[in-house]
């Protein structure tokens, strides 16, 4: 997976994190410390960093608690929880848009870092770079570039190899968009529409 980027504010959930790690450090310290001194022969203390507390925090928010519906409710996360797989269908200037094939995305994102991979006719695709926009007017948009690895079997097909870029807006649970192949080496593009199976 690899890093996306975002146009809403990350550095709240860092103070929530940061605040609420600070807060449990004290109180886990506190409890530690009573709970030991109560221990005949024993005299020592412990401190348990906000650091570390802070580590474990965002870990956990990371992969999981980001997902949380309460949190949504409320505006402390406004990124869509994308995992899962996106089935559908693409049209392709290949075929003058005259001809359906099917598509499959699979989506691997945690809070911090997402993974975008296709499955076409003769061809897989992996996402290089990913952007997600929320307050762009007109709903909520995942843009992302990626590197198509064509079927050996189809090379004499008359395409290759290539890089692109796709453009796909989020309504609930279905997506559609365009892409654009790298003129330099494909110059098709196309139109895709998904909706979400898993």
């Amino acid at each position: 997976m690899h890093e996306y980027s975002i146009d809403v504010e990350h550095s709240k959930i860092l103070f929530y994190l940061s605040a609420l790690s600070i807060i449990l450090s004290g109180i886990i310290t506190t409890l530690l410390n009573v709970f030991i001194g109560r221990i005949p022969f024993i005299e020592f203390t412990v401190s348990i960093t906000a650091i570390g507390i802070f580590g474990i925090l965002y870990s956990l928010f990371n992969i999981f608690i980001w997902k949380w519906k309460i949190l949504k409710k409320i505006g402390i996360v406004q990124i869509p929880d994308l995992n899962g797989e996106w089935e559908g269908e693409f049209c392709s200037s290949y075929h003058n848009f005259e001809e359906s094939l099917p598509v499959v995305l699979v989506i691997e994102q945690t809070w911090s870092k997402i993974c975008i991979r296709g499955k076409f006719n003769h061809s897989k695709s992996s996402s290089n770079t990913a952007s997600l926009k929320i307050n762009d007017g007109g709903g909520i948009k995942l843009l992302y570039s990626y590197y198509n690895d064509k079927d050996p079997r189809y090379y004499k097909k008359g395409t290759s190899n290539h890089r692109g870029y796709t453009s796909l807006e989020i309504n609930d649970d279905s997506m559609e968009g365009n892409y654009f192949n790298d003129p330099t080496n494909n110059k098709n593009h196309g139109k895709l529409t998904l909706l979400k199976k898993s």
